[in-house]
């Protein structure tokens, strides 16, 4: 069970990162999103409409960002599907991510706030973007139906799928998915409260350094975790 309970407590934190990078990116790179994709069709479809070419742009870049980045996660998996093994087998996925989420943050200090969509904004979305596609195509190869951590609309639909076969049948909804309603209520959760931290503290140059910070601390975390049994064994 202790890796199930890790492997979950990590996707509702990757929830959340995706969570606070769309808030940052949608508050301060010109209303667009960075991970929730869905969203960047929309604002495609309305931008052409309407002749808008600055939100066509930003709509345009951070697609193609995504579609680039999932692709690059893919290929650092190396297999349409992977066990959950304590992240050993997709740390060095999440640690590319992790590299362009620093590089978002250390381009968010060096440029400031962007002018316009200016080369600097493009280049904050196409960072974010593919950080957003590496985590996408990571989780994707975990296989677990409906959990998708860049956005939550999957996590709702089957939520909403749960409470209706449980309302019918238990054993119908144990058969649909491999993880419970609370797991997939903490993921919504993560996801807004992120959203909601980014608007409360509304400070950039702050909120734009967390996601790679936390990210980063902790890969170190549990790479010295699993590290210390390995060296208290040999020791003794």
């Amino acid at each position: 069970m202790r890796p199930l309970s890790e492997r979950n407590a990590f996707l509702i934190l990757l929830a959340g990162l995706a969570g606070w990078i769309d808030a940052f990116s949608f508050t301060e790179l010109g209303q667009v999103f960075t991970s929730f994709q869905s969203g960047n069709f929309i604002f495609l479809g309305l931008a052409i409409a309407q002749g808008d070419g600055e939100r066509l742009l930003g709509a345009a870049v951070s697609l193609a960002a995504f579609l680039g980045g999932t692709a690059v996660g893919a290929y650092a998996v190396g297999r349409a599907e992977v066990e959950w093994s304590g992240l050993r087998t997709l740390a060095p996925v999440f640690a590319l991510e992790c590299a362009l989420l620093v590089g978002f943050a250390a381009c968010w200090q060096v440029v400031g706030e962007p002018g316009g969509y200016s080369a600097a904004r493009m280049a904050l979305i196409v960072l974010a973007a593919a950080a957003m596609g590496i985590q996408g195509g990571a989780v994707f190869a975990l296989r677990i139906p409906g959990v998708v951590t860049n956005a939550m609309t999957a996590t709702l639909m089957l939520g909403g799928v749960l409470l209706g076969l449980r309302a019918r049948d238990a054993d119908a909804a144990r058969e649909a998915s491999p993880v419970s309603a609370g797991f997939l209520a903490a993921m919504c959760g993560s996801y807004v409260v992120s959203a909601i931290l980014v608007g409360a503290m509304d400070a950039p140059a702050v909120t734009s350094a967390v996601p790679g910070a936390v990210l980063a601390l902790l890969l170190v975390g549990l790479a010295a975790r699993r590290a210390a049994p390995r060296r208290t064994a040999v020791a003794g």
